[in-house]
C-alpha cells in the first residue's frame, strides 16, 4: 500500500508569518476604538487585515472627510469590502487592497488598526514602528502589544488599546544656550525603548542624569538640574519637538537665586557626544599649613 501525503502550500505572495482567522469585529467595539481614536479630517486610517471592511467603513461614517484603506490576503473579502464602500457611496475615500499586512506602505498612515491574533501583531510591530510616522496612532483590540505599553486604554468591554508611534531620539545631542551673558554647550545622550526616554547630560565638566523626560510622537520633555560654572545650581525645563536629526522647542532657565527666563532650544543630533570627553582633574588647591 501507498500512503500519498499532499502538501497544500499557500501562493507565495499571500503567505504570512501567522494568519488570523476572519471572525468579524463587533460595531461596539469598532466604535470605541475609533472613538479612543479621536478621528480628525485629514486622517488616514489604514486597517491591517481588515477583513469584511467594518473599520475603514466606520470611520469613513464617523467623519465624513478622512480616507481610508484597507488591506487583507482574502481576495473574496476584498471584493466585498470594495463593494460596500460603493453602495455606501464612499468608494472615493475608502479603497480595499489585496496585499500582506507586512508589504503594506504605512508613510501616509495617521491611524494603524489592527484586530489580529497577538502572535501576528507582535510580528506586524516593527513593520509599525519602522514605516508609520511619528505620532501615528496605532489601535489594538483584545490584546495588546507586548512590551509597548499602551498610551491610553478602554476598558468598557474588550479592552482596546491606543498607541502613538514615538520619534526615534536614542543617541546624542548637543545645543548651546546663552544663560545669564554667558555661552553654555550642553552634550546629552539618549537611551529609548518604544516612548520611555532617559538620557544624561554634560555642561562644561558637570554631569547630571535628566528628569521627567516624556516622548509623545514628536514631542519630547524633560528637565536638568546641573551646576553651570559662575551660576551655581541651574534648573532647566525643556520641551520641543523632533524633526529627523534636530529638536526645536524651548527651554525655561532658572538660574540659582535669579528669575526664570525662557529661551528658544535648538539640538542637533551628534556622531558622538562631547559627553565622553575627557574630564581632567580639579585644580589642586595649596595646602597652607600655619606655624607655631
Amino acid at each position: 500500500m501507498v500512503i500519498v501525503l499532499t502538501v497544500l502550500i499557500p501562493p507565495p505572495a499571500h503567505a504570512q508569518e501567522r494568519f488570523s482567522f476572519f471572525l468579524a469585529s463587533t460595531p461596539e467595539s469598532v466604535e470605541r476604538m475609533l472613538t479612543l481614536a479621536k478621528l480628525r479630517d485629514d486622517d488616514v486610517v489604514i486597517d491591517l487585515g481588515s477583513g469584511d471592511g467594518l473599520i475603514p467603513l466606520m470611520a469613513a461614517r464617523m467623519n465624513s472627510k478622512l480616507r481610508g484603506r484597507g488591506v487583507d490576503i482574502d481576495a473574496k473579502l476584498i471584493d466585498e469590502s470594495n463593494d460596500k464602500a460603493k453602495r455606501e457611496g464612499v468608494a472615493d475615500r475608502v479603497q480595499f487592497e489585496l496585499r500582506n499586512a507586512f508589504d503594506t506602505e504605512l508613510r501616509d498612515a495617521t491611524v494603524v488598526t489592527m484586530w489580529l491574533f497577538p502572535e501576528l501583531m507582535r510580528l506586524l510591530r516593527p513593520m509599525i514602528l519602522e514605516r508609520a510616522r511619528p505620532g501615528t496612532r496605532v489601535l489594538t483590540s483584545t490584546w495588546d502589544l507586548g512590551t509597548w505599553q499602551a498610551d491610553e486604554t478602554n476598558r468598557d468591554g474588550a479592552p482596546i488599546y491606543l498607541y502613538v508611534v514615538p520619534a526615534r531620539v536614542a543617541g546624542a545631542w548637543d545645543w548651546e544656550l546663552t544663560v545669564a551673558g554667558s555661552r553654555v554647550r550642553y552634550s546629552s545622550l539618549l537611551e529609548q525603548r518604544f516612548q520611555n526616554v532617559e538620557g544624561v547630560a554634560r555642561a562644561g565638566n558637570r554631569r547630571e542624569v535628566l528628569q521627567e523626560a516624556t516622548l509623545r510622537g514628536e514631542q519630547i520633555a524633560f528637565t536638568l538640574a546641573i551646576t553651570l560654572d559662575g551660576l551655581g545650581l541651574t534648573q532647566h525645563h525643556f520641551e520641543g519637538k523632533v524633526a529627523g536629526n534636530r529638536i526645536d522647542g524651548t527651554v525655561t532657565v532658572t538660574p540659582r537665586d535669579k528669575a526664570p527666563i525662557t529661551l528658544p532650544w535648538t539640538a542637533r543630533r551628534a556622531d558622538r557626544s562631547e559627553y565622553f570627553a575627557p574630564t581632567g582633574l580639579p585644580e589642586r588647591q595649596e595646602e597652607k599649613v600655619g606655624k607655631n
